[in-house]
This record gives C-alpha cells, structure tokens and sequence, in this order.
C-alpha cells in the first residue's frame, strides 16, 4: 500500500487507520505487507509520526527535496532545512526503521558541489532508500511559465555522475530510474510499478 502524492501526512492518524483497516480487511485479512505514507517535513510531528506507525503504516517516505535553504526557496518549498532534519528525527523517535528521504538535483543554480552537500547529508542519517530526482520542467507549470536557470549540459552531467558514484560508494543499490536502496530494502510498490505489475489506483491523479 502506497499512500503519497500531495500530503498525506495532513491526515490524522485516526483517518490513516481507518483507511487502512478498510483496505486490509478487502484485501483478505492481516497479510504481511509493506504500508508507505508520504510525509512533508513542514506537516511532521513526532506524535502524529507515532500514531501512523500505531495505524500500521511501516514505511515513511519524507519530501526532504533537499538540505539547502536557498533552493528550498527556489522550488517553492515551505519548510526549511532545520525542519526536514527535525522530520527525519521524528520518523526515528516514531520507531520508523524502514525510511525514505526524497532529494532533488540539477537545482537552479546547483553545481557538483552543491548536490553533493545534499547527498552527504542524507546520508548521515542512513536512510534506508534515497529518491534521486533530477529536477525537469513540466508544461503548464510555474517554472514552464517562468523558467529558471538550470544547469548547463555538462555541470548537470557533472553534477548527475557525482551523485550517482558516492550514493554508490555508500552502499546503495540503483534498482530503478530514481529509486536507491540498501541491500534487500527496495520498496515493494516500486518494484511493482517498475516491473509492469498490477496496481489499483485510488484518488484524484492516481491512475
């Protein structure tokens, strides 16, 4: 079960629960499955975590997007850098042992260097699964409308072969496009999605 997209982590741990018993019980009872919910550091509290991990939420994937203030401003992010640290803190007291963090790079302005600080600091916290996301423009977006300067060809190749060799280095697996892993902690719903499997999608978008 994947609950992302928008911010779920809006929801109380009450509603979580009940979406979840409902879905459990459709599904044929208490099967062992891996339950991810994704959550902005701008709507994190250690309590709230707690309650979604009581629901039976097993996975928390936090939009981290990245550490830097300045491009946190830029892409129009409403949390800061101390606030995504103090998410990943409260995933941990949540007892959240299977954890994603979601960065982005290639960021206005971004060069090897920058993308690389990013990294590194996810990496101190040893997430069990990074999303590597290189930043690209969709129409009828903001930035289609209002294009940033990005990097030039070579620093975004620069910038996408440093990312890829340290996350490497560190004991990752690149098991799909955007998707890193430690050993056996791919997620399930990935995998799924990636290897053309079945899914039900529910909700506005979700097909």
């Amino acid at each position: 079960v994947f609950i992302g997209g928008g911010t779920p982590s809006l929801f109380s741990s009450v509603a979580i629960e009940q979406l979840l018993g409902t879905i459990l019980e459709l599904a044929g009872g208490n099967q062992q499955i891996e339950i991810t919910l994704e959550a902005n550091p701008s709507s994190a509290e250690a309590e709230r975590f707690a309650g979604y991990r009581k629901a039976g939420v097993t996975r928390l994937s936090i939009g981290v997007q990245s550490f830097s203030n300045r491009s946190l401003g830029l892409l129009g992010r409403v949390h800061d850098k101390k606030q995504a640290v103090m998410a990943i803190a409260a995933a941990r007291e949540a007892g959240f042992s299977n954890l994603n963090l979601d960065l982005m790079f290639s960021l206005p302005g971004q060069d090897e260097n920058g993308a690389l600080d990013d990294l590194e600091t996810a990496l101190r916290f040893e997430p069990n699964h990074l999303s590597l996301y290189q930043l690209t423009i969709e129409p009828n977006t903001r930035f289609a409308i209002d294009r940033p300067v990005l990097p030039d060809e070579e620093t975004d190749w620069l910038i996408r072969s440093t990312v890829y060799d340290r996350v490497a280095a560190a004991g990752y697996q690149r098991y799909e496009v955007s998707a890193f892993s430690q050993p056996n902690q791919h997620c399930q719903h990935n995998l799924n999605i990636w290897q053309f499997g079945d899914y039900l999608g529910i909700g506005a978008g979700a097909h």
